[in-house]
């Protein structure tokens, strides 16, 4: 995948790039710097830039990719969020739908875990508390049902 900007400076252009293959790269008028996801599950980057007195981030969650310039995200027109205020509680809720959804139902509650963790962080972001707790039970309650059914199915055909 690969995001690429020009942001004018002072009238000077420069180019922010986002790149990822093997591993995430962050590159600014030809100069690469390495980064990595502050999450195991999803990827969630934020890299700060400095570039002549303007703040610039590039922040990164799941494929979702946007540059925001002293404080406005580019693509979206909405107000940078730093990606550390989100709760712990998102944290947690993305390793325990992961784990947990692995755990009953293998790759497809994993996945399930995967698909949920992006709202929990969106949530949180936002300051919604509610809706991320909502979220979560629903998918735990998704997980669960899915984990029932395989084991019926699996009980019903003598696989089990």
């Amino acid at each position: 995948m690969k995001k690429a900007w020009d942001v004018t400076v002072n009238g000077v252009v420069h180019k922010v790039e986002y790149k990822t293959s093997f591993g995430i790269k962050i590159l600014v008028n030809g100069n690469a710097y390495k980064t990595r996801s502050q999450n195991w599950f999803i990827n969630m980057i934020d890299y700060p830039i400095t570039i002549d007195g303007a703040e610039i981030r590039v922040v990164a969650i799941g494929n979702k990719v946007d540059l925001a310039v002293n404080g406005r995200y580019l693509g979206s027109g909405e107000e940078y969020v730093p990606l550390n205020k989100v709760p712990v509680l998102a944290n947690v809720f993305v390793g325990i739908s992961c784990i947990g959804g692995f755990l009953t139902t293998k790759w497809l509650g994993f996945l399930i875990g995967v698909l949920f963790s992006f709202l929990y962080v969106k949530q949180g972001l936002k300051g919604k508390t509610g809706a991320m707790v909502t979220f979560f039970i629903i998918c735990t309650a998704i997980q669960l049902v899915l984990m029932f059914a395989v084991s019926a199915m699996l009980l019903a055909t003598g696989m089990y």
